[in-house]
This record gives C-alpha cells, structure tokens and sequence, in this order.
C-alpha cells in the first residue's frame, strides 16, 4: 500500500514539471553569465569615444589580471571606442585604431582612466637635441639681421623647439643666401639659429640624444 502511494504522488510531480516550458541551453548559458558576472549593455554608449587620463593595461577579463592575462598598454591620451558592455568599474573597448577595420579586438579596463575625448592633452613628443659644432647666434625671427637673443658656444646642447624640428629657409639673395634655418627653445623663449651655410650646404649642429 505505501508502495503505491510514493509512486503516484511521483507520477504527480512529474506531470506538473512537464507543463513548465524549458529555456534552451544557450538562454540558460547566457542568464547564468549575466547574473554571474553582472554585465550590463548600455546602447547609448556603443561606439562612444573615450580617452585615457593615464597609462592603462588592457586585460581579456573583467578581473584586469593576472599579468598573464594583460593583451596590451595605452597610453595617456589613447582614444578608444566603447562596446557598451560595462561591469561595476570596468569598461570594454575595441582596440582597433579604425572604426571601419572588418576586425576589431576587445579588451578590459580600469573605467576610472577613462574620460571625454577631448579632455586630455596627449603625451608631447620626444624632444629633438643637437650639438653646436661652432659659435652660433640665436635670432628672434629666421635671418641674420634680426636682433641677438642668445648664442651658443661650441660643444652647447642646443633643443629644438618641436619634434620633428621646426625649419626655414631663407631666400636666395642677400643677407642669407638661401641658408637653413632651425628653430630652437632657449632660455624660456625661441629663436633662431644658422643650421647650415649659404645655398644650405654644410651643417653648423649635429643630432645627439637628448640628456
């Protein structure tokens, strides 16, 4: 008698399970990792520019490690593109440098180091370094009858005032003659020095490494 009992009340609880609808695997797959790991999918933010306020590691997971884990570093002022996936304080990004690449690699990063493009100014530029190979006068302006505003003896350091190094070069005729100009920082201001001879032959300064 108690025999029957159980299995009635079995083929009971059976036929209840069977009138629920089952999710598919992959639906069960994909609730699972929303819940797991709490990702969220903000469309207002897919494709929206982005910039680093510093350097940034760039990781395969949410976690931002272990270093085995890291695909790459940007640095500060490296635009990137939102996915619009975010977690609490992480933030996925394309890597691509082309919105019309037909590939375009993911990664995490810290959401803290990102900010509105725009609002960072980008590393400045390596600075360009020369040797002064003689007695040079520095110019206000790119020409051998403007006034002094410095010199540099020989053997000096001389930093150009851009990189890739701002230059001119004067007109054929007098007072120059066609020379080389290049435009240098000194002494908290620019000026101007002789590169190169008359027609631009010869060098007055010799590329070194910055110290």
């Amino acid at each position: 008698m108690q025999t029957r009992v159980v299995r009635s009340m079995a083929l009971g609880v059976a036929a209840a399970l069977s009138t629920v609808p089952l999710a598919s695997t992959a639906g069960l797959a994909q609730q699972f990792a929303d819940v797991r790991f709490n990702l969220t999918e903000n469309p207002a933010l897919i494709r929206a520019c982005r910039q680093f306020n510093r350097t940034t590691e760039v990781f395969d997971n949410t976690t931002l490690g272990p270093t085995s884990n890291r695909i790459g570093t940007l640095g500060a002022g490296t635009q990137v593109r939102l996915t619009g996936v975010l977690q609490q304080g992480r933030a996925q990004v394309f890597l691509a440098g082309s919105d019309l690449s037909p590939i375009q690699p993911v990664g995490w990063v810290n959401a803290a180091n990102l900010t509105t493009c725009g609002t960072v100014s980008p590393p400045p530029a390596a600075r360009a370094c020369f040797r002064a190979d003689s007695a040079l006068n520095v110019r206000a302006t790119p020409t051998s009858s403007a006034p002094l505003v410095g010199s540099y003896s020989p053997g000096s350091t001389i930093v150009a005032s851009t990189n890739p190094p701002t230059q001119r070069t004067s007109p054929g005729g007098a007072p120059d003659f066609g020379r080389i100009w290049l435009e240098v920082a000194i002494a908290n201001r620019t000026g101007w020095i002789a590169r190169s001879g008359q027609g631009g032959v010869g060098s007055n300064i010799t590329s070194i490494a910055c110290p």
